[in-house]
């Protein structure tokens, strides 16, 4: 299963928990800023991203899987919209 979602990363904190809760999920988290696509659990990729603007998440994997990092997301107030 695939689902795209957009996130937004205001500061530091939600980076990091970013980063966290992307390496400690089974799925692929795939991150797109305009022509660029990065690995969601790469912190030195996401940095080299524009982050001042929502980001194009994909995520690839079992569908629990998939819907309990979006809730991790929500707790985070990562969301986008």
């Amino acid at each position: 299963m695939t689902k795209d979602i957009t996130v937004s990363l205001e500061d530091a904190d939600q980076i990091r928990n970013f980063i966290q809760m992307n390496t400690s999920s089974n799925c692929q988290v795939d991150v797109r800023s305009g022509h660029s696509y990065i690995d969601g659990k790469s912190i030195i990729g996401l940095l080299s991203l524009n982050l001042l603007k929502p980001l194009n998440v994909s995520l690839i994997g079992d569908s629990k899987k998939i819907t309990a990092l979006i809730h991790r997301y929500e707790e985070c107030h990562l969301l986008a919209g």
